[in-house]
């Protein structure tokens, strides 16, 4: 793989000193270039994801995301070269940063994706745009209440929730970022960088806060495997807060709590349907229809 790096890198014209595979990356093969991160995706489904993500890079300009390069086809290969943005992931250095420096952190992250929300998404391919929101939503509380139906947990309050809710009617929409973690935020000296760009979409911009809620309420559930020990729930009790008060205009959507925990529950169900473990995967299921409150 890396003498394919080496032939891109000729393609491209550009000079190198060292090349390193990343540990990360779970869409696409990762490597760093000195101070450059190329992109490699091979299967046709994970082109896919690459070419949207291109798109964004070549079409959004901002301060705090990686900037474009390079990108184009090499054998078989698609490839995308950014800039490499430096710093660690946020969750690996979250617990050790104090109460002002993480509220700090919050209010940049509110600011980068206010202004991600706030970009033009004529640029994005159609497959990508939601417009029927209320449709989607419900659609896909539908899908998992067949699911639940077929394990035999009672779903009439699901199904009383289908028929006699408007809570997606009125929408505000916007390029969502779909990915809001702190995996996919870098800190570096009191600056947040914001990463990896392949579940964007165009919908409404409170879905934003279905990835953010869910994980000020379980961090760990998004920490990688080497961040784990070092995240702690107690030092995510003021990060929805925080948010809340930087990003204003995103919380004066009609019923949005209703909205978001409408949003988790489609999403949590989803994870706990497909899971392995059908016993543990099931007892999952059920306590989150026995906590369905929306």
């Amino acid at each position: 793989m890396e003498h394919l790096i080496k032939r891109i890198l000729e393609q491209e014209k550009l000079d190198y000193k060292q090349i390193m595979k990343s540990t990360s990356g779970f869409t696409n093969v990762v490597y760093f270039v000195d101070s450059m991160v190329i992109k490699i995706a091979l299967d046709e489904e994970k082109k896919k994801k690459l070419e949207k993500e291109i798109n964004i890079y070549k079409n959004i300009k901002l301060n705090n995301i990686p900037q474009y390069i390079a990108s184009g086809q090499f054998d078989n290969c698609l490839y995308l070269i950014i800039s490499k943005v430096n710093g660690r992931g946020l969750f690996s250095v979250w617990h050790s940063l104090s109460d002002f420096e993480k509220e700090k952190c919050i209010e940049q992250i509110s600011k980068v994706l206010k202004t991600f929300n706030n970009q033009n998404a004529n640029f994005l391919d159609k497959e990508y745009k939601i417009y029927d929101w209320e449709n989607f939503v419900i659609g896909k509380l539908k899908e998992n209440k067949q699911g639940l139906d077929k394990l035999g947990i009672d779903t009439k309050k699901i199904s009383y929730f289908i028929e006699n809710n408007d809570l997606f009617k009125d929408n505000s929409y916007g390029l969502v970022y779909n990915d809001a973690h702190f995996d996919n935020f870098i800190y570096d000296n009191g600056n947040v960088s914001m990463i990896d760009f392949d579940r964007v979409i165009y919908a409404p911009i409170d879905y934003e806060m279905l990835i953010f809620k869910t994980m000020c309420d379980n961090p760990s559930k998004f920490a990688s495997e080497e961040d784990e020990a070092n995240v702690f729930d107690e030092d995510f009790v003021q990060v929805y807060d925080w948010f809340k008060k930087y990003y204003k205009e995103l919380f004066m959507v009609p019923n949005i709590e209703q909205r978001i925990k409408t949003y988790q529950f489609n999403y949590l169900c989803e994870q706990a349907l497909k899971m392995k473990n059908r016993a543990i995967g099931n007892q999952w299921a059920e306590e989150l229809v026995n906590n369905f409150d929306v």
